[in-house]
């Protein structure tokens, strides 16, 4: 495309001195009628450029609509899976005031709440049922997985920008296991960590600047996509709405089993 407009560029811009000659200087007339020739050729040919270019952008996107439409649906989910996963555990876990935007859920704030109050022994609101430590791996692998397949699905037909977060989401992420390593090892050494999702789960400081980016990309290609093709790509809203039951959280530690803890861990350490 800059080639394109590079060389309709020097067309319109050989026109514009070929007919400047022609007007300023005193030449003869088969010579005035020569450049005058030239003129309108480079401009006719600019034109040409321009029409051809035009048709083969629009044979393009008719060609690739079809794509960029299942590409930018498999971002959307991706990314919406991933919200959807913090609203729900911040709902679960934090008491007070719910987020309002995506923005804020994903604050270094709102995220260290989570992680500072979610007992890794409740039991998330999933079916079938389990506790968090089973059911944190396996989220984990899906996104996981769900990144790597857009990769491959998509690797011809995702813009650049858009491969290049999706491909930092998945080597940002959080390891699947590395909350069962770190269960495995304090069990091998007697070792009383707290029981809470911040000691069992590492976070990538790129991790939400690019989900955030990875967002407002899709909602950018959903609107280029429904200008060609209405309705055919949905947006994502950053606006969120949660209910939950009056009271505690059902995922928050109780305050005293953290005292608990924190008294084990204490004991511990003072015996070393």
């Amino acid at each position: 495309m800059q080639t394109r407009l590079l060389i309709i560029f020097i067309f319109l811009l050989l026109s514009g001195v070929t007919l400047f000659s022609v007007y300023y200087f005193n030449f003869r007339p088969e010579t005035s009628g020569i450049l005058s020739s030239l003129g309108a050729g480079f401009i006719g040919t600019a034109l040409t450029i321009l029409v051809v270019d035009w048709l083969y952008e629009r044979r393009e996107n008719e060609r690739l609509m079809p794509r960029r439409i299942v590409a930018q649906e498999d971002v959307r989910l991706l990314v919406a899976r991933i919200y959807s996963f913090w609203f729900d555990a911040y709902m679960a876990s934090v008491p007070g005031e719910l987020p309002k935007t995506i923005d804020e859920l994903v604050s270094k704030e709102s995220i260290n709440k989570i992680r500072n109050n979610l007992d890794m022994n409740s039991a998330p609101n999933v079916s079938p049922r389990m506790d968090w430590w089973n059911y944190l791996p396996m989220v984990l692998h899906d996104f996981k997985n769900l990144a790597d397949r857009i990769l491959i699905r998509h690797s011809q037909t995702l813009a650049p920008e858009a491969y290049r977060m999706v491909t930092q989401l998945a080597h940002a992420a959080m390891n699947p296991d590395f909350s069962s390593a770190i269960r495995q090892s304090d069990s091998e050494f007697k070792f009383p960590r707290l029981q809470v999702l911040g000691n069992f789960i590492i976070i990538l400081d790129e991790y939400f600047p690019t989900l955030l980016e990875l967002l407002d990309w899709c909602n950018k290609e959903a609107k280029e996509i429904n200008q060609w093709k209405d309705d055919q790509a949905m947006a994502i809203d950053k606006n969120l709405t949660g209910n939950r039951p009056d009271g505690t959280p059902r995922c928050m530690i109780a305050p005293e089993e953290l005292a608990r803890q924190l008294s084990e861990l204490e004991r511990h350490l003072n015996t070393k």
